[in-house]
């Protein structure tokens, strides 16, 4: 079955409306290692809530299967766990990038900023203190520099790096199978060679 989120894109950061006018376009997203470590992180971040979706309904799934389709349903939602976890981890592990990240221009300042309270969302509450300080610090700064704009690219790159996910979680439990040339969210088949 094809993963309906996957419809779901994820976003990349362009730089907003400078009013130096020096900083625009591609060009200067390149120069500043920050916008590009924010892009790939939001990229990540963005795969590992669509295999954390796929693996909450695959769950699902096999909490409800009868024991005879139990088998080849565990075996989905094993692939879908680890596959989750690895994109998680590949999220944390750019996210550790940040500090030793140089910001080139006040955007990349923003940028930065923008990972840290973004990915606190996740884990603590947004109203305590520093979060409402930093965010009013981040908002600051955008009315100074501009803000970094979040566009959207096709599914395609999403697909792609779930189905590279499903392959390395496949490897790490050690099934045989074809996870990557599934569609995203199909089951494989348990001991049946896909070619």
């Amino acid at each position: 079955m094809a993963d309906s989120d996957n419809s779901t894109t994820l976003s990349y950061v362009t730089l907003g409306g400078s009013d130096d006018g020096a900083i625009n376009g591609a060009a200067s997203e390149e120069a500043d290692p920050a916008l590009v470590l924010l892009r790939e992180w939001l990229r990540a971040q963005h795969v590992s809530q669509v295999l954390c979706r796929l693996q909450q309904r695959l769950e699902t799934r096999l909490l409800s299967a009868a024991s005879s389709a139990a088998s080849d349903a565990k075996v989905g939602y094993l692939i879908a766990y680890q596959a989750e976890v690895e994109a998680a981890t590949a999220a944390l592990k750019i996210q550790d990038r940040l500090p030793l990240t140089p910001a080139h221009s006040l955007l990349g300042v923003v940028a930065k900023l923008e990972m840290v309270v973004r990915a606190d969302r996740d884990i603590d509450d947004p109203t305590d203190f520093p979060w409402p300080h930093i965010e009013s610090i981040l908002r600051d700064l955008k009315g100074i520099a501009g803000s970094v704009q979040l566009l959207q690219p096709g599914r395609s790159i999403v697909q792609a790096d779930c189905r590279r996910y499903q392959a390395t979680a496949a490897d790490l439990i050690g099934l045989e199978t074809h996870a990557a040339d599934l569609p995203l969210g199909q089951e494989p088949v348990v001991g049946v060679d896909a070619e």
